[in-house]
């Protein structure tokens, strides 16, 4: 099978020697490139490329306001060789990625992944004229001005898979089976039909009409293979490259800051196209590829440099130089070892300030930040004699300031991040830290800090739990902004249905118990503090000062959990806000009975010897014996119904909620005839909502998930999809145990048949309803 690749392209000149060597190593035998009057060298590059039989070069100029892509297509397709089984048609900045593990050749090397054994699989069929491969959307990773090395190995963070952009896909087609072009992403076929990368028949997403969107499948399908998209890049690389450019498929359309910050999604990390590096710079090394002409640099208008500059200072601060007389890292460095804890990985340093500066030592704080919605600031509060030393031998009159080292920790995982000096609101940027991802802490997986009284409590985490509760994790501007355009965005929905909202925010057990418990001393500010102080915040519910009126009863001694008295009084906050008069809501659990057993938790039970505590379970009413349907899921995607038919209010609540609100069934169930629950984080999927139409709507976190913002649309599909991918054997059985089946009828009268059926297309269940 002999595959080609087509693509439009406009000043490219930086990354497309990389694009062309990596699709030559996953088997691509020919190009087909069209010009849209490049200006850095493209053009020349591309030329030389084709004189020497590597590819086919048009010249396709923009004719007045019309965009030129589907043209170019058309002008690709009737160029392309009749040797070429299969063309695929995407973008510079899309890269094919065979999903299947490296392999070894027939003299026992190792050999890259190709994508041709699958394509000869996807069409053997006859009837297959296309395969449609959905995206995988690539963030920024933090990087604002384009670093060395390949597209990539620099993105290595992409968006969750229910991540609704990655329902594009991208179409490889047997050429002479083409009728036309509807848009970039979907092609028309004069015979044949679509199929997806797993070869199912391919099913388009539905607007709220019915209306087909073709582009756009139902579901996002990464198996076999997949498109790479990095579709932002650096800030850099997008206001000099995207944003510049605009689009070569819609006319007019502006690819600007509100762009970037949809699409700059780093959720998770993936490393497979990055894997290939060592390999595609081999091939790029090669005899004739140096000689490609140096390209020009891009003519940057003034109002994009400009832009530019005002992007670079909201993320980095001002760009002055820092008032700093001497300053140093000594963890993470290349000279040395990694030091890992078991909250991470060591970051170590010290900074002195001038010596006429000394005194504002203790208001400066060394600000860490990996992600754009929170930053971790620390102060100077480590004596460094080896450093002051140093510094009599400079200065015999001495230096006055006492503190100047720091030492913190960050994610082990992390690979990079930026370290800045904070005085007062000025912001001086002072490093990128980059490092090797550590598979493992050196210290193992403990995270457990043990407090007083037996009381145990989470180290620091991802995100950073004991750095919030010392008040130093705080949001940025663009978390604040995030989590306004969130609750707006949640009023919103609420209002389409015409239910009442709530936000049910779990506060962290050191917020309540840390104070008399916890060994470190709590900060004044936490990201929680300033999430309720936003305008929008009227709905949200931090039900401090009830837990705190239970005392030890409100959390478990050995787990990061509420206790299910603590879940009681939770729920109780939760109804008043959703407005159920608290006289008739706490007569139902009055009559409650509690028995107390011994119980490891989740800190408990990762000590050794593991520690236990005593806890008051309910025992005069359960929600397991009102459980109507359950897809059986552990954790993201899992999907409940409860109906109790005793319950005090009719109609229903849908709860997108987490962990913590598992404890809360007990109580949700006898407040609300009918409970429905997506585990999902606080994430709102809208379309469970319109299918839904609940009376009452909910969201449930807890407090030190706030450093990231949940989303408002997030896929339930695409959840249930990417677990069930995730699941080992004996995952999928246990899940089979737990499913608990209903009729359809049933189903599609709750309005959630349609996440049953996207269940059951990959995991079907032994029927037990």
């Amino acid at each position: 099978m002999k595959l080609a690749v087509a693509a439009i392209v406009k000043n490219e000149a930086d990354c497309l020697p990389e694009w062309l060597a990596y699709h030559r190593l996953v088997g691509a035998s020919h190009f087909l490139i069209a010009d849209n009057s490049s200006t850095d060298g493209t053009r020349e590059l591309l030329a030389e490329r084709a004189g020497r039989g590597e590819l086919t070069l048009l010249d396709v100029p923009t004719a007045g306001r019309a965009p030129p892509q589907l043209g170019a297509y058309d002008r690709l397709l009737a160029a392309c060789p009749q040797d070429i089984d299969v063309l695929a048609f995407i973008d510079a900045d899309e890269f094919l990625l065979p999903m299947a593990e490296a392999g070894t050749s027939p003299s026992g090397e190792p050999s890259g992944p190709s994508l041709l054994p699958w394509l000869e699989t996807r069409f053997a069929d006859d009837s297959v004229g296309a395969v449609v491969l959905n995206w995988a959307c690539f963030g920024s990773a933090g990087e604002v001005f384009r670093e060395e090395g390949l597209v990539t190995e620099r993105f290595t963070r992409r968006a969750s898979m229910s991540f609704g952009p990655n329902r594009h896909y991208k179409s490889l087609v047997r050429p002479g089976w083409v009728a036309g072009f509807d848009n970039p992403h979907h092609v028309r076929l004069s015979r044949g039909r679509h199929v997806d990368a797993r070869g199912d028949p391919l099913r388009f997403r539905q607007d709220r009409e019915g209306r087909e969107r073709r582009g756009l499948s139902e579901a996002v399908v990464w198996e076999g293979a997949r498109v790479n998209h990095y579709i932002v890049k650096s800030v850099e690389e997008f206001l000099a490259g995207k944003s510049k450019r605009g689009s070569a498929a819609k006319a007019g359309y502006v690819k600007g800051r509100q762009y970037f910050e949809r699409h700059d999604r780093n959720d998770e990390v993936c490393e497979r196209a990055a894997s290939l590096a060592p390999r595609l710079k081999a091939a790029m090394a090669a005899p004739g590829e140096a000689s490609s002409p140096r390209a020009r640099a891009p003519e940057w208008p003034l109002g994009v440099m400009r832009r530019l500059s005002r992007r670079v200072r909201e993320a980095v601060g001002p760009t002055d130089a820092a008032p700093v007389h001497r300053w140093a890292l000594d963890y993470p460095s290349d000279q040395r070892e990694p030091w890992c804890l078991a909250s991470g990985r060591v970051v170590q340093g010290w900074v002195l300030l001038p010596a006429e500066m000394a005194e504002a030592a203790s208001r400066l704080r060394i600000v860490a930040r990996w992600l754009p919605e929170h930053e971790v600031r620390h102060p100077l509060e480590i004596k460094r004699p080896d450093v002051i030393e140093a510094v009599l031998n400079e200065r015999p009159e001495g230096h006055p300031q006492l503190h100047c080292g720091f030492r913190f920790t960050v994610p082990p995982r992390l690979a990079h991040f930026h370290l800045e000096l904070l005085l007062e609101d000025r912001c001086w940027p002072l490093q990128e830290v980059r490092c090797q991802p550590a598979q493992a802490d050196a210290a193992g997986s403990l995270k457990v800090i043990e407090g007083r009284s037996g009381w145990l409590f989470l180290d620091n985490d991802t995100n950073a739990s004991v750095d919030q509760y010392r008040g130093r994790v705080h949001l940025t501007s663009r978390g604040l902004m995030a989590w306004q355009a969130y609750l707006s965005g949640l009023g919103r929905l609420a209002e389409t249905v015409g239910c009442p909202w709530a936000m049910l925010v779990a506060p962290a057990k050191e917020t309540v118990m840390g104070p008399r418990y916890h060994p470190q001393v709590q900060g004044q500010s936490q990201p929680i503090d300033q999430l309720l102080a936003l305008p929008e915040a009227a709905g949200v519910v931090h039900p401090v000062a009830a837990l705190q009126a239970l005392g030890d009863d409100a959390f478990i001694r050995t787990d990061t959990h509420w206790t299910q008295r603590g879940a009681m009084a939770a729920s109780v906050e939760l109804a008043a806000s959703l407005g159920l008069a608290r006289p008739s809501v706490e007569p139902v659990f009055a009559g409650d009975r509690y028995r107390t057993r011994a119980m490891g938790g989740d800190l408990g039970n990762k000590l050794t010897p593991r520690q236990t505590c005593e806890a008051a379970m309910l025992r005069s009413f359960s929600h397991l014996k009102y459980r109507v349907y359950d897809n059986g899921l552990p954790n993201f995607g899992r999907l409940l119904v409860i109906e109790y038919p005793e319950a005090l209010m009719e109609g229903t609540c849908l709860i997108f909620g987490s962990s913590s609100t598992s404890s809360m069934f007990h109580f949700l169930s006898r407040l609300f005839r009918r409970v429905i629950f997506i585990h999902s984080a606080g994430n709102l999927d809208p379309a469970v909502v319109e299918a839904t139409r609940p009376d009452y709507l909910v969201v449930q976190t807890n407090a030190r998930f706030l450093v990231q913002v949940p989303a408002l649309d997030q896929s339930l599909s695409g959840m249930i999809r990417d677990k069930v991918a995730r699941l080992s054997v004996a995952e999928r059985e246990r899940v089979d145990e737990r499913r608990l089946m209903a009729e359809p009828s049933r189903l599609e009268a709750w309005g959630l048949a349609a996440w049953e059926r996207t269940l059951e297309e990959r995991l079907p269940a032994r029927r037990n309803a």
